[in-house]
Parts: C-alpha cells; structure tokens; sequence
C-alpha cells in the first residue's frame, strides 16, 4: 500500500518507537475509551488493540479496505471499529448534531463505508465520543495543529498522546522564557499538563519525512471545563509579533474595549514589565490580564 501525499500520510514503521508509543498510552489510559485518528497500515492499532478497544478515524477509504482485510484473518482480545470519516468535518459543539458513517467491526465483511441517509450514528456529546476518551496517533503533519487544538478544546478527552513534527510538539509544549513559548503553548498548558517524550528520526517512516518528529503527551486537569474565545482571541493578538513589547502588542485589544487604560494598572498589579516580551509572561498572567478585563466590562 503507497502512501497518498494529498493524506499527508508517512506510516510509522520503526517496531520500538510503535512499543513506546503503546507504553506511554496505556500509563495514561484508566477507564477511558481509545481513540486513533489514522490508521496507517494498522502497525499501531494492532498494539493498541492489546491494550483496550479502539475506535480508529481514517479519511482514506483505500487504508480502511487495506486494514479491514488484514485484521479480517487476526484474533484480537479487544473490539476493533474503523470509521470512514475526515475528522476535521466532525463538528466540535457539544451536543452537537452530528452525522458521520457508521461504525465497522474488523471481523464483519470486508466494505467500504459511505456517508448516506441510512449510515449514522448517535450525536456526540463531545468531539470524537460522546463518553471521556484518549486519543493516540501518528497525526499528518498539515492538519497535525487543527486537531490538537479539538483535543485541547473537548472536555471529554482527558488526555493524549501524539506525534507531529518536532516544531510542532516544540511549541506546544514549551514552558515560560522558552523561543518557542507562544500561544498554542498557554492553551495547552490552561488545559492541563503537557510533556515532550521523545523524538522520532525521519527513518523511522515509508515514506521518510523531510523532518524530524516528536511524540507529546497531554492529561486534562480535573477541573478543566473550557478555554474561552475572547481569551484565544486576547493570546492572538499578544503573540501577533513575538519580538514587540507585550504591552503593544495588547494594546489594541483593549482599545476595542475602550479600556487602554486598564492595560497600564494590570501590569502594575502584576508586576509585569512594560518592555517584557509575550514569551516572558506565565500562562497564570495571561488569565489574570483576561480576568480583570472581563472584570471590568
């Protein structure tokens, strides 16, 4: 099976980086569902399967024939299920009213599932499952961010762990102080806790990659409930020009607000320098310089 370049697709085939991956995902797995995004040619759901049931989303309708025939003749301790589907067509609301293909047991006939009329299943509580998940998978580069940023937003995925490319995993796992600290790092860490694990060479792939990649790993705080729009939208604007002086560069957020003012008293009461940096300033400030905003309004 050649891997399609439109998919993004690279298949991990390095047997102790795969073993790693499992390891670090049933440490993190209690009484969670599992959930993969990508199927390759099924190396990595095949080990995951030792571990627990598994619910795998795969776009390319090929790689779900290819691995549907191959786990046809396995005996796996656990439920394998395989869903047709572009995950980034799967609506983020909760409650929301979603359509997507029906599930597909491994051991059912071999066929390939199609989004129609008579092939649904229930609306999702949250993004993936409508019950608290775990997600593991080897993510396609070019849609890699969009969909850790669905985990980091879903209440119901209480944790992951994922491989992208390294500048990827780099950003969102940096602490305060770091070059790479930014954005997606203060949503990842207002989620909860986030660890780099290990990197993975270009070899490691068919096709190799032209990059290096990183396996992260992320739990979700107990008393996560939801990253706010208006705090994204305040982190956007903070990070707009990562080499400017914070203060300028929030100065226009809060000019909307007709509060510039208000930006001036924060940072004393913070103790924030008015020449720091956006990569300077903890992810708990960046709360407390939104909270007193919202105070105020």
């Amino acid at each position: 099976m050649r891997a399609k370049k439109r998919f993004g697709q690279n298949f991990l085939k390095d047997p102790f980086i795969l073993d790693q991956i499992v390891q670090v995902s049933a440490e993190l797995l209690q009484d969670q569902k599992l959930i993969e995004i990508g199927v390759g040619l099924g190396d990595l759901s095949e080990r995951l399967l030792s571990i627990a049931s598994l619910t795998t989303y795969e776009i390319d309708a090929d790689l779900c024939s290819f691995v549907l025939q191959k786990f046809s003749s396995r005996s796996f301790a656990n439920t394998f299920s395989l869903v047709n589907c572009d995950v980034l067509s799967i609506s983020l609301g909760i409650d929301s009213n979603l359509n997507l293909p029906k599930k597909t047991d491994a051991k059912q006939a071999l066929h390939t599932m199609s989004d129609d009329s008579n092939s649904r299943v229930e609306s999702k509580k949250g993004w993936l499952a409508n019950e608290p998940y775990i997600l593991v998978s080897n993510l396609p580069y070019n849609i890699a961010t969009r969909i850790v940023l669905n985990l980091l937003h879903d209440p119901l995925c209480e944790g992951f762990v994922v491989m992208t490319q390294k500048e990827v995993a780099l950003k969102f796992c940096a602490d305060t102080l770091s070059s790479d600290f930014c954005a997606l790092s203060v949503i990842a860490q207002s989620a909860g806790e986030m660890a780099l694990l290990f990197d993975v060479s270009k070899e490691s792939f068919d096709p190799m990659p032209k990059v290096t990649s990183s396996v992260f790993r992320h739990k979700k705080s107990t008393n996560f409930t939801h990253i706010e729009s208006g705090f994204e939208s305040m982190l956007k604007m903070a990070f707009s020009s990562p080499r400017k002086k914070l203060f300028n560069n929030l100065l226009p957020f809060f000019k909307q607000y007709e509060q510039e003012n208000l930006l001036d008293k924060i940072f004393a009461q913070e103790s924030i320098e008015q020449s720091a940096r956006p990569h300077q300033i903890s992810t708990q400030k960046y709360h407390h310089i939104y909270n007193t905003l919202k105070d105020h309004l």
